[in-house]
């Protein structure tokens, strides 16, 4: 089993990711092959910037037609292969899946792809605006089509997946705009290639609306789940709140009665002392004496300020410690991290990945639900 090829890089002078497609078949593009590319984040280790080449389409020896790619330059760093939890035949099935797309061999509806409506051709595009919706292969029209709306998404499926696991991931995708396709271990030969090169795809309206119906049920049901496990959690959460109060409340009593008591003690000792220098007074007939006084009400009142604030800056603490769980930063771009699906479950992901930063953190304690 040969190795897929790389088909997007980032061109330098422009910072754009661009794609073998573009530059063959684009005008924009066409001619700038010569350009400084170098290889996407995700295929390089930390810090690393790997010069990259354009290989045009060419018909080999055997009269196999070869299909635009980028490969790296002489004398240049090794790419990685695989992008991290991703197998090798998952990998080759996207790359074989895209060159049928873009020579025709594989067909939508019975027609091959009509390339001067295509914009793009890619292999992992991110298609949300929030979030990490990518599509294993994406065919991306450059104006919205009547039929299949803004392009349409293919994704492999080798493995296992949970029925509702597909219907919400394919939901995801036609909400964005684009109509698609599943294919799943069982559509492929032992080489990898599609055995039906003819793709059944659904207009965008229809896939919509069918997703639409068959969802409804399972989503108000798992919105009901998850408003029960919301619901418990808010009620846990204001039971933490409640006990720390309490807590806090207890405690502050408890320092307010010792505190008070404290002053009180002092309050007798000087009033004593004030007794004795009125007796003193009398007896000396010191009609000059002015008699000392304390503003009990006014010093509680102080203390009590006190107290409230003390109380208000624990809570405000304990709510930003909750708060700074919910964030993440990327480990080496300190940029935002947002939480996406994976193969292998839910990672962090750095809002850059994976062009052109490739931080994520494995295996993060986050519950579906």
């Amino acid at each position: 089993m040969g190795e897929a090829k790389y088909i997007s890089v980032i061109h330098t002078i422009t910072n754009k990711l661009v794609t073998a497609f573009k530059l063959e078949n684009d005008a924009t593009w066409i001619g700038k092959e010569k350009d400084e590319l170098i290889a996407t984040a995700n295929y390089c280790e930390p810090g690393q910037k790997i010069k990259m080449i354009f290989v045009k389409s060419y018909k080999r020896n055997d009269d196999k037609f070869i299909h635009p790619y980028f490969r790296s330059a002489p004398n240049q760093a090794k790419l990685k292969n695989n992008m991290s939890g991703e197998s090798n035949e998952h990998k080759i099935s996207k790359q074989k899946i895209y060159d049928g797309i873009y020579s025709g061999e594989i067909k939508i509806n019975g027609e091959p792809i009509n390339k001067e409506k295509v914009d793009d051709i890619y292999i992992e595009y991110r298609t949300a605006r929030t979030g990490y919706v990518i599509p294993d292969v994406l065919i991306k029209f450059k104006e919205e089509d009547i039929k299949y709306g803004l392009g349409i998404f293919i994704e492999i499926q080798l493995s296992k997946q949970y029925e509702e696991e597909t219907l919400v991931r394919t939901y995801s995708r036609v909400v964005d705009g684009f109509s698609g396709i599943w294919i799943w271990k069982d559509d492929l030969d032992k080489e990898y290639n599609l055995i039906d090169r003819d793709l059944k795809i659904k207009s965008h309206r229809q896939l919509l609306s069918e997703l639409d119906k068959e969802i409804e049920n399972k989503f108000i049901e798992r919105i009901n789940k998850y408003g029960n496990i919301i619901d418990k959690k808010l009620a846990n959460f204001r039971k933490e709140i409640w006990n720390y109060f309490d807590s806090c409340y207890k405690s502050f009593q408890m320092e307010s009665k010792r505190f008070s008591q404290n002053e009180i003690n002092k309050l007798e000792v000087e009033n004593k002392k004030l007794e004795e220098l009125r007796e003193l007074s009398e007896q000396l007939d010191l009609n000059s004496w002015k008699k000392s006084s304390i503003d009990f009400e006014e010093f509680t009142e102080n203390m009590l300020n006190n107290g409230k604030i003390k109380l208000e800056n624990s809570l405000k603490n304990l709510i930003k410690e909750q708060v700074n769980k919910l964030e993440q930063k990327c480990p080496k771009c300190n940029k935002p991290m947002k939480i996406g699906k994976a193969m292998s479950g839910y990672n962090w992901y750095c809002e850059d990945f994976p062009l052109r930063c490739d931080g994520l953190i494995k295996e993060v304690g986050f519950n579906e639900s």
